[in-house]
């Protein structure tokens, strides 16, 4: 473990937690990757709307798929082509027929509904193939932090997972930083992204140390990937010596 000091003083470490590169075991078996890209577009009137959505192929074969998207101004899909689907409140979730024939990489497919909605038609998002996140053409590229708010009790750690909003050019390494108050310690790791693994969550864990005070110390881990916008998740600690 490494020990990240940052008692009633800010401090930020650049990338200190994660600077063992020689910790970084061989690489794993290849194994089917899913990474996928987004373009969607929709022609709204009164109370409805028509959406086409492109659906790019940037990983392994798919045999079949299933697409997932959220929407945020409370619309409903009326009628969507050559797919099955549900809408379950904002969630709605699309599979391919069985006849479809594999999407290969590279390959793109396209997916087309009618839609309701009540004066407001924002674009979806939390878009998904087959349970891993998509990059959204427009978008600009996010590094992905969840949760981004973690509560620890004092003295136990607790984990948060990253990824990538969009594929990068080559292999990039996250870099973290961290300030606020306490004692707390995490793993000397890399986090490595690459055009095959930049969707796939990958999980950090975080321990806050015991300590004499009765205070809730909080340490806030800054994400960044160059040419990516950061993400943060802030760690409360749960003082086992405050009265509540």
């Amino acid at each position: 473990m490494v020990t990240i000091p940052v008692r009633r003083l800010s401090t930020m470490l650049g990338a200190a937690v994660l600077v063992a590169a020689a910790l970084v075991g061989p690489a794993a078996p290849a194994r089917a990757a899913v990474a996928c890209a987004v373009t969607y577009t929709a022609n709204s009137w009164s109370t409805g709307f028509s959406a086409t959505v492109r659906l790019t192929n940037l990983g392994d074969e798919w045999a079949g798929y299933t697409v997932q998207f959220t929407f945020t101004g409370g619309q409903q899909v009326t009628n969507l082509w050559n797919h099955s689907y549900s809408q379950s409140g904002a969630e709605v979730t699309a599979r391919s027929a069985s006849w479809s024939p594999p999407v290969r990489t590279g390959e793109s497919v396209w997916l087309g509904f009618q839609g309701s909605h009540a004066g407001a038609n924002p674009a979806p998002t939390n878009w998904r193939v087959n349970g891993v996140a998509c990059a959204v053409t427009g978008e600009p590229p996010e590094v992905v932090a969840e949760p981004t708010a973690v509560s620890v009790p004092e003295g136990t750690s607790r984990s948060f997972t990253v990824r990538l909003s969009h594929p990068p050019a080559g292999q990039v390494t996250l870099q973290m930083g961290v300030r606020g108050t306490g004692i707390w310690a995490g793993p000397p790791m890399l986090l490595v992204f690459t055009p095959t693994n930049w969707s796939t969550p990958q999980g950090y864990g975080v321990m806050n140390a015991q300590d004499d005070d009765d205070v809730d110390d909080v340490a806030v881990f800054t994400l960044s990937v160059p040419g990516y916008t950061p993400d943060t998740v802030t760690f409360t600690q749960l003082d086992d010596d405050r009265v509540r």
